[in-house]
C-alpha cells in the first residue's frame, strides 16, 4: 500500500522524485514559490488550468531538487475545495504508477493558505486521493512549513514526532518501516553485456523487496546526468559501487560521470563515521586489484569474480543491504562457569 506522512520545514530542502507547488487557475504562485522558481530559473505555470487540475512537468534546471514538478490547481478566486484536493491527491498517485522514477512525492499543504482550507481536511483530502491511485511503497509527504500549524495537526490526529522532525500517523508507524530501502547502483557501462549483468542485479534485488534504482530505467532523456546522480544519492538509503578496470580508470582519472559521482561519493563518506555501512562495494574484476579505485582500496568489498556462484554471490549482498546478522546466536554459558 501506498503511505503518507507530515514532515515540518520547508519542501525544497529535501530531496524527492517528485515536487508538488500550488497554483492558482490563472497560473499564479505564491511568493514562496516564485522565488524558488526564479532561483533555479524554472518556468511558471501555464495559465487556462481548472481547479483540481495536477500539470506534470520535468524539473529541468533543478533536479538536485526533484526529477519531476507537479502544478496543482488548489487555488481560485482565494478559495478552494476538499474535493480539488482529493483530485489532486489521485493525479499523484497516478502519477507514481505512469513513472517509475516516481516513488517519493512532497506537497506543502494544497489550499490551505490562499485557499482557505482547514490544514487538518487537507491532509485527509491528500492522503485520501494519494493512497486511493498511488503505486505500492510510494510515499507521499506533506510539508508543514510553520510549527504552530504541525503543533495544531499533531493535536487534531494524534500523532507524535519521531526523529528529524518526521512525523506520522500512529496507525502507520508499523506499516511506514516496511516502505522498501532505496538502493541506488553506480557502476560504468563498460560493455553491453556489462550493462545487462547490472540490470539483472538490480532485477534481483527487486524481486526481493529493494527499491534498486540504475540510469537505464530512471534517467529521463535530456535530463543533467550529474544532478540526476546528486538527488539519487541523497535519496538513497544504501549505495552499491560495482567497480571493474574502467571504472576505476574513471574514478581516478575524475572522467565523465563515473568521475562526477566519485567526488560526490568522496564527500559524503568523508562526513560520515568509519563504521558507517551505507556504501556497498562489488569489485567485478577476476584481478582484484585493478579493479578497485584509489578511493575505495580500505572498504570492505564483495569480490564478483567472472566464473564465481552468482547465485551465493546474490544472496550475500542481499544479507548486506538488509544487515542480517552473520554471527552465530551466543549460546548458555558452560555448566561449570
Amino acid at each position: 500500500m501506498a503511505y503518507v506522512k507530515l514532515k515540518f520545514g520547508n519542501i525544497f530542502y529535501e530531496p524527492t522524485d517528485l515536487i508538488v507547488l500550488p497554483c492558482s487557475t490563472g497560473g499564479s504562485v505564491t511568493h514562496f514559490v516564485a522565488n524558488h522558481l526564479r532561483e533555479y530559473n524554472i518556468q511558471f505555470p501555464r495559465t487556462g488550468m481548472h481547479l483540481g487540475d495536477v500539470d506534470i512537468l520535468p524539473f529541468d534546471g533543478a533536479e538536485n531538487v526533484a526529477q519531476f514538478v507537479a502544478f496543482a490547481v488548489s487555488v481560485i478566486h482565494h478559495s478552494s475545495a476538499q474535493e480539488a484536493i482529493i483530485k489532486i491527491g489521485e493525479s499523484l498517485g497516478k502519477a507514481s504508477r505512469k513513472y517509475d522514477a516516481i516513488r517519493r512525492v512532497s506537497s506543502p499543504l494544497l489550499g490551505a493558505g490562499a485557499g482557505g482550507l482547514r490544514s487538518e481536511i487537507v491532509v485527509e483530502a491528500l492522503s485520501h486521493g494519494f493512497k486511493q491511485t498511488a503505486v505500492e511503497n510510494a510515499i507521499l509527504t506533506i510539508f508543514v512549513l510553520h510549527k504552530n500549524v504541525m503543533d495544531h495537526l499533531l493535536g487534531k490526529r494524534s500523532m507524535k514526532a519521531k526523529t528529524e522532525g518526521v512525523y506520522e500517523d500512529k496507525k502507520n508507524k508499523t506499516e511506514m518501516n516496511h516502505t522498501p530501502i532505496r538502493v541506488f547502483i553506480s557502476y560504468s557501462g563498460t560493455s553491453p553485456q556489462h550493462k545487462k549483468w547490472v540490470a539483472d542485479l538490480a532485477t534481483y534485488l527487486r524481486s526481493n523487496g529493494l527499491d534498486a534504482r540504475i540510469d537505464q530505467w530512471h534517467l529521463r532523456g535530456g535530463m543533467d546526468l550529474p544532478q540526476w546522480m546528486a538527488n539519487e544519492l541523497q535519496l538513497a538509503d544504501r549505495v552499491i559501487i560495482i567497480t571493474d578496470s574502467r571504472y576505476t580508470e574513471r574514478a581516478d582519472g575524475r572522467v565523465g560521470g563515473v568521475g562526477w559521482e566519485t567526488m560526490l561519493i568522496q564527500g559524503d563518506m568523508s562526513s560520515r563515521p568509519s563504521d558507517d555501512c551505507r556504501y556497498i562495494v562489488i569489485v567485478r574484476e577476476d584481478h582484484f586489484s585493478s579493479g578497485v579505485p584509489t578511493y575505495l582500496k580500505t572498504k570492505y568489498s564483495i569480490h564478483w569474480i567472472s566464473d564465481g556462484d552468482e547465485s551465493q554471490l546474490q544472496l550475500e549482498l542481499l544479507k548486506e543491504l538488509y544487515n542480517v546478522e552473520k554471527a552465530p546466536p551466543i549460546g548458555a554459558p558452560p555448566v561449570f562457569v
